[in-house]
């Protein structure tokens, strides 16, 4: 007799053993079927694969719930799933309209309501049931386009699947915890094929059956938790489905702006623009796959650890997702009038007659500046509340008054209208300043209502410096993930910049902002000795004109640029002679002054 807490690792295990047992055949099939996918421009395998993956999965996944025994199979969520599954297979056969697919995901949408897999728990009974339509079609169809390189989708649906199973697992919830483990194993056993190179490709049958699986078991971790709490009923499935919320919106309105129907094609997803930065298919797929387990694991912690311990945690988690999509949306993946066309909407330019959408382009940085500070402030207040145990009746009351006063304060000061990706130290120094001002109102506000002995000064002294730290700390990341992204981005040429001065910073920023010159620095060289080995702005000074061939033999760059005035006619020549034995061009930086 098999205890019940060990059935879902068994199924686990049996689901992974057959999906590496029956893909080969599959595959097999696939080719004598003719079942393949011919590289094509918006995918990256270079070679006719195997489709039809989704097979494996489900017949692996059917296979682990069966020798589990029927009694623990909910049988109206497999017939769902079922249902999901073939829809996709006829699609990947014959091709069905979207509008098909969308008529089948409602009707199973409609079962699993039907059968008590809603939202729940601290929203109001009339929302879940919408929102549990939008959720299962929403993550259904963003898993089938996370489905865009080589084992992308498989690996996420891996991880997602093992957190909602492990969940259901410690909450004592057997029959909910064998599903998770089941679509766990047949996705890493699929994903030995699909990982790149990818002998076989999942298909539609595969996405949408793992979409549909997925966003179920999303919403019946939370459900059967029976959680009042709004946070546990939208977080815990949000922070699963981080990485197909996240690729879904960024695709979305990207297309929008970019005048592109959202439902084509293209190398504009998450993983392709990680891709354009300059990391490989495998890093990219590989920088997702931490993500989604870094959100799973903030999952689990939840479980075992009080909400608000975590919050500053997962909100800057959160934040730090939002700014790295953000900046993921300044790739350049587009043709040059649909980059043009993106360039003036985000501005609010061409956004046409609708007033919201011209007013929310213009102001996106205020909106996002905002939302953010919001989520901060309120993390900052109630884990300084915690901390010192204060405990209030009308605290919700207090919270909105730090939210209004501090937002004010950094509005008036018009700090909300610095460039983040410019900031500097003055800078930082201005938002503690201010921030500590507003603490300063508070406690006034607070001593005149009679409060000032439940909120101590340690309590605005532990508020102060958490809401001050994670308000820079978020710009100071958008600053260093924009650098990052610049830094590592592809260009035509590499640079080596003579002159490790003033010029030179000037210089390598520019170069590093402005994407149109298509130059990547790679290091500097510099005359001055107290300099050699020493870094400037993250970029190492290798040496003087001395070892000048030697450095552009060991960084093979295509170009050196001068960017100091110290260098004569004469020095500059000598240096041109010795770089055109390398075929090594030559350029000088000026900037000059002039008056009109």
């Amino acid at each position: 007799m098999i205890p019940p807490l060990l059935k879902p690792i068994i199924a686990g295990l049996v689901a992974l053993a057959s999906c590496l047992a029956i893909t080969p055949l599959v595959i097999k099939l696939a080719n004598s079927k003719g079942w393949v996918v011919k590289p094509r421009s918006d995918r990256w395998h270079q070679k006719p694969t195997a489709l039809m993956g989704g097979i494996a999965i489900f017949s692996a996944y059917s296979i682990a719930l069966f020798s589990s025994g029927a009694g623990h199979i909910n049988w109206m969520l497999y017939s769902a799933s079922s249902v999901m599954f073939l829809t996709g297979l006829i699609d990947d056969i014959w091709e069905i309209k979207p509008v098909i697919k969308i008529v089948v995901q409602i009707f199973c949408s409609f079962i699993l309501i039907y059968y008590g897999f809603n939202f729940g728990g601290g929203l109001l009974s009339w929302a879940g049931i919408p929102l549990t339509f939008i959720w299962v079609m929403g993550i259904t169809n963003a898993v089938n386009l996370l489905d865009n390189m080589d084992g992308l989708a498989a690996g996420i649906s891996a991880i997602v699947a093992l957190i909602t199973g492990i969940l259901t697992y410690l909450n004592g919830e057997t029959n909910l915890a064998i599903p998770g483990f089941a679509i766990a194993g047949a996705a890493i056993g699929f994903l030995v094929y699909n990982f790149k190179p990818a002998r076989i490709f999942m298909g539609d049958s595969g996405s949408l059956f793992l979409g549909f699986s997925l966003s179920y078991l999303s919403i019946a971790v939370q459900y059967k938790m029976g959680s009042s709490s709004a946070v546990w009923v939208l977080f815990i499935p949000i922070s699963l489905m981080a990485i197909p919320i996240m690729d879904t919106t960024l695709v979305t309105i990207k297309r929008i702006l970019a005048g592109r129907r959202i439902d084509q094609g293209g190398r504009d997803h998450t993983s392709h623009r990680l891709v354009a930065l300059g990391l490989s298919e495998k890093q990219a797929v590989l920088t997702l796959y931490g993500i989604s387990m870094l959100w799973g694991v903030l999952c689990l912690l939840m479980y075992k650890t009080q909400v608000n311990n975590l919050l500053l945690c997962i909100l800057l988690v959160a934040v730090s997702s939002v700014i790295f999509s953000v900046l993921l949306s300044k790739v350049k993946v587009y043709n040059e009038t649909e980059e043009t066309l993106t360039y003036r909407r985000l501005r609010g330019k061409d956004a046409g007659s609708n007033l919201v959408l011209r007013f929310f382009l213009s102001q996106k940085k205020l909106i996002v500046g905002v939302i953010t500070d919001i989520l901060i402030i309120y993390a900052s207040f109630l884990i300084a509340k915690n901390t010192l145990h204060v405990s209030v009746k009308d605290d919700d009351i207090i919270l909105a008054t730090f939210i209004c006063v501090k937002i004010s304060v950094l509005y008036i000061t018009r700090l909300y209208y610095r460039i983040w990706r410019y900031m500097e130290v003055i800078e930082v120094a201005a938002y503690f300043m201010f921030i500590f001002l507003a603490s300063a109102v508070l406690a006034g506000i607070l001593f005149f209502k009679g409060k000032f002995g439940i909120y101590t000064p340690y309590f605005f002294m532990v508020d102060f410096l958490l809401s001050a730290t994670g308000i820079v700390f978020s710009r100071l990341f958008y600053r260093w993930v924009n650098e990052l992204i610049s830094r590592n981005r592809s260009a035509k040429k590499k640079v080596i910049i003579y002159g490790a001065g003033d010029g030179g910073y000037l210089l390598i920023k520019e170069l590093l902002q402005n994407h149109k010159h298509e130059l990547r620095p790679v290091g500097w060289i510099d005359d001055d000795e107290t300099k050699h080995n020493m870094y400037l702005y993250g970029y190492k000074i290798y040496g003087g004109k001395s070892n000048l061939a030697n450095i552009c033999e060991k960084l093979k760059p295509d170009l050196v640029l001068i960017s100091t005035n110290s260098i004569s006619v004469k020095d500059e020549l000598e240096i041109k002679e010795l770089l055109e034995e390398q075929n090594i061009d030559l350029g000088r930086f000026n900037m000059q002054l002039s008056f009109i």
